[in-house]
């Protein structure tokens, strides 16, 4: 346990309880153990919520947003914010699940109590240093790395104890700015100028000074550290993590001016010095914080711990400059005001969400030696710095005395309330009794008038039942006559519907014989005249012959796609059957032929423009039977013109002529085998049909060549009716006498 610093600006702040969790690997997963806290021991048993990707995957999200506030998007998408509380709320659920987080709720509790917080102080494997355990998200109070009252760090537990070292204004800081040539993204003056003006109103106020090594080399660190006391390194420069080598290393200045990798360890070595005041290390460097799975000092931060440093901050993600300026100027001026690390860290972290960074404010990592969190302490001040403490003593007597006084009186005032609520209960108590016993003569009275009511219900209803019979009676009668009534009627109706059947039945029977009398004299009627010859077409079914030949001719070599030239002549014979049936139709009245031979012009246009194959047509039989569909189309439609031209033809129309039916039949019969072979020709896996597809495609082509032969028939028909109407109209020759 510690406590907070005394004396800072806005009166004492509160006490931090230790609340110790060390995670380690058990089993197939890990174990949470509480090792010290408020409220005792606990331990649970837990598996990571996330994969190894799901967590590659939230830091890419992250390093994401940071560049969009890098292009001044100030405002992270509210998915991406509710990304953070699922992955924190998991985290926390599965780590701090069952005994552990009773046991947090139970410390914070007491914490309360004693009007303190709690310091979290994580023990992490190497297998989960990678992960970021700052966004612990409490469904109750929010990110625990935002809470005021909870200050969560990573500790590292080395056996060699951490005492603050005394220092009095200003704080100095050592900053490092490394460029090197061969890198990029970095402007060595604008990086000083803008860390300048992060501490300006702390230096100006006397609380810190900035000084700024002559290059960004490890050497140029020797001479400084060894003639001065500086108490924080900051670091500002480029940083990594060696995948291979599992190690992490920050791009120095070599003697060439070009990148030198310099590890954590090498560091620590070069800024350790007697005198130990250098206390604190800042890296503003990317991945800073990152270390390998089996090593806990193998990042940059871990080693500089590992090597005596107190305390590290490092970047766990790439940082904005926005964010970056925030939280220096927070973090500095908190360390100054004479706060622990751990809160001048959650100040800083607080302080970046409030400026808007509602990802990045997680991106510090601290790592934490001081069992305490103090670094730093003050050193003595000056008679005038003494003055002022022994006033604030004796202010804060004079304010116990104060405070002492009011709590006499507070206990008074509690007491004399104590006595006035006894004699309250007092009256209430005799204001109940008389409550109760006006309430058992009001019972009583109600009881005498409930008995009173029944009474009079009960004669009502006596009365009314009375009433009632002699009603029904009346009514039994007044019902009896009106179904004497009904009967009587009922018997005169049916009698009258009687005699109107009868007499619509004989009428019936005069309308039948007429009908069959008229029957008669139509059929004689149709007899003596001659039989009207159905009109045919003549020009369209000649046309219709080429593409029919083609396609029963390219089904019957079993090939799916026809040459070019075929396809041309397909689709002008298609373009000039549509007009010629068009022309026809008008003079000669045939709807049946029309309406079919239209359509099968329209599927060969079709047919015509896919064996064309504009706009790259074929690819779609990448995906289906493209020729198995038209046909299986075309099939569908001559059927149903079959079915429609036999409807007429049963119903005594004249207009359809016989070989119409014979024509459609043969062509829904070729469509349909056609598509079934362009099916089985498509899907391979269709093995029986697949092996068979020739014979079905010669099947096919029989088919047509019968509708092709029916087709032409038309033509022929309609040529010789012609003859037959020149010569029965030419006059008869007589042969000439010489």
């Amino acid at each position: 346990m510690a406590a907070w610093p005394r004396g800072v600006k806005g009166g004492p702040v509160q006490k931090l309880f230790d609340f110790d969790v060390v995670i380690e690997s058990h089993d197939d997963g890990y174990r949470t153990r509480v090792v010290a806290s408020p409220a005792g021991e606990a331990h649970a048993d837990f598996t990571l919520p996330f994969s190894d990707e799901g967590l590659e995957n939230l830091v890419l999200k992250v390093v994401g947003s940071i560049g969009r506030a890098r292009r001044q998007v100030r405002r992270i998408e509210t998915q991406e914010r509710q990304l953070l509380e699922d992955f924190g709320g998991q985290l926390f659920e599965a780590a701090f699940s069952g005994p552990v987080g009773e046991c947090l709720e139970r410390s914070r509790m007491t914490a309360e109590s004693k009007e303190a917080g709690l310091r979290i102080r994580l023990r992490l494997p190497g297998t989960l240093a990678n992960v970021p355990w700052e966004y612990l998200y409490d469904a109750q109070h929010g990110f625990l790395g935002l809470d005021p009252e909870t200050a969560l760090v990573r500790h590292l537990e080395l056996p060699a104890p951490v005492r603050p070292f005394p220092i009095s204004p200003p704080l100095r800081i050592l900053a490092m700015i490394s460029a090197p040539s061969d890198t990029v993204g970095l402007e060595v003056e604008q990086e000083w100028d803008r860390l300048n003006d992060t501490l300006g109103g702390l230096t100006r106020r006397g609380l810190v000074t900035v000084d700024r090594l002559e290059s960004g080399n490890l050497a140029a660190l020797q001479r400084p550290l060894r003639l001065t006391e500086y108490h924080v390194l900051h670091f500002i420069g480029h940083g990594g993590y060696d995948e291979d080598a599992q190690d992490g290393a920050l791009a120095l200045e070599g003697a060439d001016g070009k990148t030198r990798l310099v590890t954590g360890r090498d560091l620590g070595m070069m800024i350790r010095n007697r005198r130990r005041s250098l206390r604190l290390v800042v890296l503003n460097a990317c991945e800073g914080a990152r270390s390998a799975q089996d090593d806990p000092f193998g990042g940059v931060a871990q080693a500089l711990v590992h090597q005596g440093i107190p305390a590290v901050i490092a970047m766990q993600f790439e940082i904005s400059d926005t964010a970056a300026i925030t939280f220096s100027q927070s973090f500095y001026q908190a360390i100054a005001d004479g706060l622990p690390v751990d809160v001048a860290t959650v100040e800083a972290r607080r302080a970046m969400f409030a400026e808007g960074n509602e990802i990045e404010w997680a991106t510090p990592v601290l790592y934490l030696r001081a069992t305490d969190g103090r670094v730093f302490i003050r050193g003595r001040g000056s008679a005038a710095e003494r003055q002022a403490k022994e006033e604030a003593a004796r202010q804060a007597q004079l304010e116990a005395a104060r405070q002492a006084q009011l709590e006499a009186a507070r206990q008074a005032q509690l007491e004399a309330a104590r006595q006035a609520q006894e004699e309250a209960e007092r009256q209430a108590q005799l204001e109940t009794a008389r409550q109760a016993q006006l309430e058992a003569a009001r019972q009583a009275q109600l009881e005498a008038d409930w008995q009173a009511q029944e009474q009079a219900e009960r004669q009502a209803r006596l009365e009314a039942e009375r009433q009632a019979k002699e009603q029904a009676e009346r009514q039994a009668r007044r019902e009896a006559e009106r179904l004497a009534q009904e009967e009587a009627a009922r018997r005169a109706r049916r009698e009258a519907e009687r005699r109107a059947q009868r007499e619509a039945e004989r009428q019936a029977q005069l309308e039948a014989e007429r009908q069959a009398q008229l029957e008669v004299e139509r059929q004689a009627k149709l007899k003596a005249e001659p039989q009207a010859r159905v009109p045919v077409p003549t020009a369209s079914p000649i046309v219709l012959a080429v593409p029919l030949l083609i396609l029963a001719v390219n089904l019957r070599t079993a090939t799916i796609f026809i040459s070019r030239p075929s396809a041309l002549l397909i689709f002008g014979s298609a373009v000039l059957g549509c007009v010629v049936t068009a022309a026809e139709c008008r003079p000669r009245r045939i709807l049946g032929w029309t309406v079919s031979l239209e359509l099968i012009f329209a599927w060969f246009l079709l047919y015509a423009i896919y064996q064309l194959n504009p706009w790259h047509l074929h690819r779609l039989g990448h995906y289906l039977p493209v020729l198995g569909t038209l046909a299986a189309i075309g099939a569908i439609f001559s059927a149903s013109l079959w079915i429609w031209t036999l409807a007429r033809s049963t119903r005594g129309r004249r207009d359809v002529h016989p070989l119409l039916p014979a024509f459609l039949g043969c062509m829904a019969l070729g469509f349909g085998v056609a598509a079934i072979a362009y099916i089985g020709e498509h899907y391979a896996n269709l093995t029986a049909l697949h092996d068979n597809s020739g014979k079905v495609f010669a099947i096919a082509s029989v088919l047509f060549f019968l509708a092709l032969l029916v087709d032409l028939l038309s033509p022929f028909l309609a040529l010789a009716r012609r003859l037959q109407g020149r010569y029965a109209n030419r006059p008869p020759t007589t042969p000439t006498m010489r």
